[in-house]
């Protein structure tokens, strides 16, 4: 059987990238907080939130399956402030169930259709303190071929130790 990362990296639907105008919205919750030192665990050089966090004055880690980093083997979370990606969505079960085990805070960008629908994700969240910051208007993403995807679903800033409110409301800027 294939590891959780080798599956990763072997996905073709998995791999979309996050727009600049969606990385932006994190910054003032990030700011707030006084996180100064993110990992972005799925993430390489050229990721907007590894370029947008790092000119935002935040001192920014990055790994990715592909340059040799297995995030289901990193150890040191507590290391950092805060973890800020937009994980593989196939593996976000096993993503929130580290990221929660660890007590880091974190910011995930996630799809919200389904997002309680699994058991066991259900029980992850209702035993979690966690936030949602829910953008007006949906996300953009793109692949290697900047391809844009504007997807038929809601995707949201899934939180922890970001926010004040379980449930905050963001207008997206340019």
């Amino acid at each position: 059987m294939m590891e959780y990362s080798q599956q990763i990296k072997h996905s073709n639907t998995d791999e979309w990238y996050t727009t600049e105008e969606s990385v932006r919205m994190i910054i003032p919750h990030l700011h707030r907080m006084g996180y100064k030192k993110i990992l972005c665990p799925f993430d390489k050089p050229e990721s907007n939130f590894v370029k947008v966090l790092t000119e935002n004055g935040f001192d920014v880690t990055y790994s990715h399956i592909d340059t040799g980093t297995d995030f289901f083997m990193i150890d040191n979370l507590t290391d950092y402030d805060a973890v800020v990606s937009n994980p593989p969505f196939s593996k976000r079960q096993k993503i929130l169930e580290k990221l929660f085990e660890s007590d880091v805070p974190f910011a995930l960008i996630m799809n919200f259709n389904g997002l309680f629908d699994a058991k066991s994700r259900w029980e992850l969240f209702k035993n979690n303190k966690f936030e949602i910051l829910v953008p007006q208007g949906r996300m953009h993403f793109f692949n290697d071929n900047n391809f844009t995807n504007s997807p038929n679903f809601q995707s949201v800033w899934v939180c922890k130790g970001m926010m004040d409110q379980q449930i905050c409301f963001q207008e997206m800027k340019s």
